[in-house]
């Protein structure tokens, strides 16, 4: 039964095998559940269809052509050059020369005067060091060679073998085929053809597997998400702070580099605000210590004033004293006066001068007082230069730490969610070679060979 219905399928186009169920299905294409039918019919209908146009016309004459005519009118697939691993269909023909031969001839499929040799008719496989058995022909090597040039190399040979002039035709040519790997939606291998690119692999493969995101995923997603915001929120923070002590540092306008930095942000005028107002407190604290420092400079310098003016004083009145004694000092040598008042000059100079000394003592402690105010305003002059510096490097080394941990949470979402877009599809090629196996990168334009190799992360 099965060898009649084959039979039947090899006499028919496939024209013929699917017109004739085309009316019935029409009727009841509009059913959703018909249309699954008719799909699952076809696809058991179409393989065997193909597979029987595939077949020669059993009552179709075939043309004698020469080896190079062939080669001509084969496409050019099967011009190619023969690689390791191609499976070759040849066919053998010999010329009948007597009258009994030729009516034992295999007449309709091939011409009456050749006969067909079965024994030699077959499949062979291109081998891995590039050669072909053919049994009572021995071994022939035809890798890189173009199939018109592996019949004309058989030739000879087969002739020799029957005696009688030959024929040999290679009837097919079925490269390896290529296999891919990775996230496409039916991984495994496919029949290689000729011009073959990655995409028409990926196609093949049924194109890009879609990948779910699950419920803890998202819920990673979202947490990502979340830190990316505080993170630009801190990064802004930072980078305003950043401009404002630089600002401060350099003693310029922050209008003039906070706008290029922050860019066309809404909230960048008021972050600079908010920063600004912030250091302004604490300048407005710091000016008040320098403040009460240059105060304290400028009462010691008063004091000071005022105790050296008191020298001065008191070297005047020494000198009136020193005049008055050297009078009373004459006029006692006269006896006009009494040793009393001798004696009494002597002790007022002599008050004067100590006076004096303890002006001078006096004098020389507000030089020091003087000196340690003048220190301490100094002392707050480095500090707040040394405080301003600080913190404006504090906040640089702070922008720039908070910079590469926003890049990073940026980098692990856009890991998240790369997952399910296939912009960031790589290929790799690995393919056999002659001192090893090669990998290489591809695209999806590179053309593939037989046997390759395709990678998809």
């Amino acid at each position: 039964m099965f060898s009649v219905f084959k039979a039947e399928i090899r006499s028919m186009k496939l024209s013929q095998i699917i017109s004739p169920a085309m009316p019935e299905y029409r009727l009841r294409i509009g059913s959703r559940l018909n249309q699954k039918i008719l799909c699952v019919v076809f696809a058991a209908i179409v393989p065997v269809a193909s597979a029987a146009e595939e077949l020669p016309a059993p009552k179709e004459a075939v043309s004698v052509v020469t080896s190079g005519e062939t080669s001509a009118r084969q496409p050019q697939s099967l011009r190619d050059v023969l690689r390791s691993g191609d499976r070759l269909n040849l066919a053998f023909y010999e010329s009948l020369a007597s009258v009994e031969d030729r009516w034992t001839g295999s007449r309709g499929t091939v011409p009456w005067n050749f006969y067909q040799r079965p024994e030699l008719t077959g499949e062979y496989v291109v081998e891995a060091d590039g050669t072909i058995s053919l049994p009572l022909l021995g071994r022939f090597p035809v890798r890189g060679l173009p199939p018109a040039d592996v019949e004309a190399i058989i030739l000879p040979s087969y002739e020799s073998l029957v005696g009688r002039k030959g024929f040999v035709n290679i009837v097919k040519i079925e490269h390896q085929p290529i296999y891919i790997t990775g996230p496409v939606r039916n991984p495994g291998s496919f029949r290689y053809v000729d011009g073959m690119t990655v995409l028409h692999a990926v196609a093949q493969a049924g194109g890009m597997a879609a990948k779910s995101i699950e419920p803890w995923q998202s819920v990673e997603i979202t947490r990502q998400i979340e830190r990316l915001k505080a993170g630009l929120a801190d990064l802004k923070r930072l980078a305003s702070r950043t401009e404002v002590l630089r600002a401060k540092r350099d003693s310029v306008q922050i209008a003039s580099i906070g706008t290029p930095v922050l860019g066309p942000d809404p909230d960048a005028q008021r972050l600079l605000d908010d920063e600004t107002w912030q250091r302004q407190l604490v300048t407005t604290s710091k000016d008040a210590q320098s403040s009460a420092y240059a105060k304290s400079v400028a009462n010691a310098q008063a004091d000071l004033d005022l105790r050296q003016a008191r020298v001065g004083n008191y070297d005047a009145t020494i000198r009136v004293r020193q005049d008055r004694l050297a009078s009373i000092e004459k006029l006692a040598k006269n006896k006009l006066v009494t040793s009393i008042e001798l004696t009494r000059a002597q002790s007022e100079l002599t008050e004067s001068e100590d006076r004096k000394q303890q002006a001078v003592i006096d004098v020389e402690s507000a030089k020091q007082r003087l000196a340690a105010a003048k220190q301490d305003v100094e002392r707050d002059r480095i500090e707040r230069k040394i405080e301003i510096e600080k913190s404006a490097a504090d906040a640089e080394r702070g922008l720039s730490t908070a910079l590469k941990t926003t890049e990073s949470d940026l980098e692990i979402f856009r890991s998240m969610v790369s997952s399910n877009d296939s912009a960031g599809v790589e290929f790799e090629i690995v393919r056999p070679g002659p001192n090893g196996v090669i990998v290489e990168p591809a695209t999806e334009e590179t053309v593939l060979q037989p046997g390759d190799l395709i990678k998809v992360h």
